[in-house]
């Protein structure tokens, strides 16, 4: 069954699944490719990024969409980001896939703003991944001279 989201402009927590919640997302070369793919998806939309966290089965965005809006942002960046997979890993390239539709919520204040940057930053030590926030490599964390500053309500 097909997602309607509805609200396609703004500020948005996005979390995006694997198929089957197969744990690809940390595999060697893979988060470059996803960082890579975010930042490339970005140029292209006109989107802001402002916080992310790759886990082994799931990603999470906190995105400012550009003119074309949240969905075509996503299915630009989760189809992109398969194809340049499946060429680093050939053998594996079945496995790899994107869950359809993704999971948003649109921040519209910045108690929500600053409580969804909070989440996304500290999911490596959610998911026991990681001791402090600071120590999970695939955060926006050790990226801040790639994310977008977000503006101040």
């Amino acid at each position: 069954m097909p997602q309607i989201h509805r609200q396609q402009f703004g500020l948005f927590h996005v979390t995006s699944k694997t198929e089957n919640n197969v744990p690809w997302c940390t595999r060697d070369g893979i988060p470059d490719v996803l960082i890579n793919n975010l930042f490339e998806t970005k140029a292209i939309y006109k989107a802001g990024v402002h916080a992310f966290c790759i886990l082994p089965n799931h990603l999470h965005l906190i995105i400012t969409t550009g003119p074309r809006g949240l969905s075509r942002f996503m299915q630009s960046f989760k189809s992109n980001s398969a194809k340049d997979i499946k060429v680093l890993l050939p053998v594996w390239a079945s496995r790899f896939r994107w869950q359809a539709g993704f999971y948003d919520e649109w921040i519209g204040d910045e108690r929500r703003q600053s409580a969804a940057i909070a989440y996304v930053q500290g999911n490596g030590v959610k998911h026991g991944l990681a001791k402090e926030i600071a120590d999970w490599p695939w955060s926006s964390l050790h990226y801040l001279d790639q994310m977008d500053p977000l503006e101040l309500w």
